[in-house]
């Protein structure tokens, strides 16, 4: 019935085809490899390659994906809270914010061509030179030239990606990067399952099946799991005195509600990307020292399922989500917003106690939220220790899953909108 509705509104229908439209762009894009190179297939599997819909493996021109845009937005968001002169540009409107976006777009050039450089010297030393005849174009020309083209290509596709995404968010569906994201995760998806399935059955068929079964039924109990984490939030009561001298409940939008929320995991799924992005860049400036005692580390982090890779990973995406949720949260702004408006906090007093308070309960919430986040992060690697497929593995936990998990949840709630506007 849902469907039917949809697709009877013009303008949201429309807007569903023309999304739709852009994402085929993007999908057939990471089939189109590097130029100078035959079209090859990396048989390594990660976070990226999830989220680009397997172009990370393809060496395809799209292969950073919106990544770096993603990591620059985040950069900036730091930036604005500890310099007063990005701070200042963030509350200075329209014009504030067209510059940001150029800020945010040349740190997206600066990080494209970092990891660019860094992705195409992981493609030469691991995997090219094992397969020479994909060399001739090196061999001819020289590898700084095939560096230098490849680099200004990834670069280009990266901010072709960011020109789809806007296409995306001014007539499409809106939020760009959660549509591409999510149809690079859903493209690997049917695959990975299917491997997963092959994976039970070659084993005794019977116990397979069985396997199969629970491991099915502890997927949808983490995907539930995984709801409950996005969803929460810590309700904090709030009242202010109105000039009659009545209570009544106050909420930030002046609105009349009765709690005041925040949520648990503030900080999404940013903290995971951050950590594997940071982990691969690290790794790869390891793989450029030849000392034989660091080898052995190399090689111990390489393994995304070993032990040395997942400590180093959980600390940090704890100490990112611990301190973004913490700066993220204005708390001083908050308690001077509620004071100002006559507002309180049952049972403690407005102004700093109001300000030490919210300062408690967020240091709380952000100690909650990274170990839940570690965990979730964590459950691929428990997965593949278990028995189980890798490829599958990404669905089972970590950043995908959330990734995906959210993202529906997102689109659910821009549709719910857009049918309740169009009544």
């Amino acid at each position: 019935m849902k469907l039917k509705k949809i697709f009877k509104k013009k303008e949201l229908s429309s807007k569903i085809y023309y999304t739709l439209f852009i994402i085929l762009i993007y999908r057939f894009g990471s089939f189109l490899p590097i130029p100078f190179i035959k079209p090859i297939y990396i048989n390594e599997i990660g976070f990226k390659n999830s989220l680009t819909g397997g172009a990370w493996n393809r060496a395809s021109i799209l292969s950073l994906g919106i990544m770096p845009n993603i990591s620059a937005s985040i950069f900036l968001q730091f930036l604005c809270y500890f310099f007063p002169f990005f701070k200042k540009l963030k509350k200075n409107g329209p014009l504030g914010k067209r510059k940001l976006n150029l800020i945010t777009k040349g740190i997206t050039l600066i990080l494209s061509l970092i990891q660019a450089n860094a992705y195409i010297l992981y493609l030469i030393n691991i995997f090219l030179n094992k397969k020479t005849y994909y060399l001739n174009f090196i061999l001819i020309y020289g590898k700084s030239f095939f560096l230098f083209t490849s680099i200004i290509c990834l670069t280009t596709g990266t901010f072709l990606t960011m020109w789809l995404k806007e296409k995306i968010n001014e007539k499409g569906l809106g939020n760009g990067n959660s549509f591409l994201i999510i149809s690079g995760i859903l493209s690997r998806f049917i695959n990975s399952f299917i491997s997963e399935i092959l994976n039970r059955i070659n084993e005794k068929v019977f116990l397979g099946i069985l396997i199969l079964l629970f491991e099915i039924i502890v997927w949808i109990f983490i995907i539930v799991i995984a709801i409950i984490i996005i969803k929460s939030v810590r309700k904090i009561s709030i009242h202010y005195i109105n000039n009659f001298g009545f209570k009544r409940n106050y909420s930030s939008n002046l609105e009349e509600i009765k709690f005041f929320p925040l949520k648990v995991v503030q900080t999404g799924v940013m903290p995971i990307m951050c950590s594997q992005g940071m982990l691969f860049f690290l790794i790869t400036l390891m793989s450029k020292i030849h000392y034989n005692s660091i080898d052995i580390r190399i090689e111990k982090l390489k393994n995304i399922y070993g032990l040395w890779y997942n400590i180093l990973y959980s600390i940090i995406i704890i100490l990112i989500t611990f301190f973004s949720t913490y700066f993220s949260i204005s708390v001083n702004t908050i308690s001077d917003d509620l004071k100002l408006n006559g507002g309180y906090i049952p049972n403690v007093k407005p102004g700093k106690e109001t300000s030490l308070f919210l300062k408690k309960i967020v240091s709380q919430i952000s100690l909650i939220g990274s170990l839940l986040l570690t965990l979730m992060a964590l459950l691929p690697s428990i997965f593949v220790c278990l028995g189980g497929d890798k490829n599958f593995s990404l669905f089972f936990g970590g950043s995908s899953l959330i990734i995906l998990v959210g993202s529906l949840l997102e689109i659910k709630t821009t549709i719910n909108s857009y049918l309740l506007n169009y009544n």
